[in-house]
């Protein structure tokens, strides 16, 4: 009875009924949007690292620190049996060198790194080193991202005279051959890197056998003299970073679910003014004022249960048409982020589901706290619409 009694009085309410429906449902909309489209900039972050640099993990040399190119010299090591035996589709031996690049009579400091040209864990274009024999001539080959090429001012048959150290402290110089320009998805393994060929680089230096470290499919166990690095060790300031855009984006949400409030709650203040002879009557009928205040909180929660049905159904065309076009993110091209393919919403069910549960119970609040005083009125003044003035 109470049921019917509240849906014919919520139903009566016209344009606000509606308002306050549309409005919590965009609110869920845009709350579960938001949140969807951080997992899915960072599912794709990490997917991207993991297939271009991370992989499984990385065994490195202890106190190898990329941040630190004077010290790359001092931290290399032969590759221990364990890990020389993996088949290329399950290790990825990499050796890291400081050089220095000479294009157009300019200097331009460079991360030579040499990697292992039959490997096939990691996904990089490097297909244009593989028709070089393993022995070094006079000439470097070597491959460029796009945004070195950009920055170093060369192209693909461009030629540059290439400056390095061996183990010996010994400085060398051979011109370097640009024999491809490719696309990297990873702006850190573009941006400042020379991509070599591994058995190149470690002729050049003099490091037959050493490695800076190895990439893993899996955690291979503990190994001699090497330090392993998790997948979230190593991408950890790209979580931290999306983890504290996540805490200003709260906010926004807050805000939200805030203004969606606000609606229900004028509504209730008003419908408790105006309908006080309503009241009236029900008390003087024998309903209990426990009972009133349940009427008009079942009122209220009607905007929220009905915006659920409608943010589902809206939400459902609105995120299948963006999950087939994406957000573009090209305006962040020339920055260190390892995304450059528009971003998908990562949508998970516990949070959809978490999202209505709290903006559900937001409502309820918010439908019940103006209705309290209902508890205080006066049968007799309420009958003569003068309880509340």
């Amino acid at each position: 009875m109470i049921f019917s009694i509240a849906w014919k009085n919520f139903s009566r309410q016209g344009i606000r009924a509606a308002l306050n429906v549309t409005v919590t449902a965009l609110a869920m909309i845009a709350v579960v949007f938001n949140i969807s489209l951080y997992n899915g900039f960072q599912a794709q972050t990490t997917r991207n690292m993991i297939r271009t640099d991370v992989a499984g993990g990385h065994y490195r040399a202890p106190g190898f620190d990329i941040l630190s190119p004077t010290e790359w010299e001092d931290f290399t090591l032969k590759i221990p049996t364990a890990l020389k035996d993996l088949p290329p589709s399950d290790k990825a031996e990499v050796l890291v060198q400081q050089g220095q690049l000479f294009p157009n009579r300019r200097l331009y400091p460079v991360q030579m790194r040499g990697i292992d040209i039959n490997q096939t864990l990691l996904d990089l274009p490097l297909e244009g080193l593989k028709s070089y024999s393993g022995k070094v001539n006079d000439i470097i080959p070597a491959v460029l991202g796009i945004k070195m090429a950009q920055k170093a001012h060369l192209k693909k048959g461009d030629t540059a005279v290439l400056k390095w150290r061996d183990q010996y402290g010994v400085v060398d110089a051979r011109d370097m051959l640009v024999v491809d320009v490719v696309t990297m998805v990873n702006s850190r393994v573009d941006e400042g890197v020379l991509w070599l060929r591994l058995d190149h680089l470690r002729d050049m230096t003099g490091r037959p056998g050493e490695i800076s470290w190895v990439a893993v499919k899996d955690f291979q166990g503990p190994v001699a003299a090497m330090e392993f690095q998790t997948v979230e060790e190593l991408i950890a300031d790209i979580l931290n970073l999306i983890e504290n855009d996540r805490k200003y984006a709260k906010i926004f949400w807050i805000i939200l679910i805030f203004l969606a409030g606000i609606g229900v709650f004028n509504t209730q203040i008003l419908n408790v003014f105006k309908r006080q002879k309503e009241i009236g009557t029900l008390m003087a009928l024998g309903m209990t004022a426990a009972q009133i205040v349940g009427l008009f909180t079942l009122e209220g929660s009607m905007a929220a249960l009905l915006s659920v049905v409608v943010a589902l159904i809206l939400g459902t065309a609105l995120f299948a048409w963006f999950q087939s076009v994406g957000l573009d993110i090209s305006h962040l091209s020339e920055s260190t982020i390892p995304v450059h393919e528009n971003i998908l919403l990562d949508i998970h069910s516990s949070e959809v589901a978490a999202t209505l549960v709290i903006i559900v119970c937001v409502m309820v609040l918010v439908s019940w706290l103006p209705v309290r005083k209902i508890t205080r009125l006066d049968p007799t003044l309420a009958l003569r619409g003068r309880a509340i003035t």
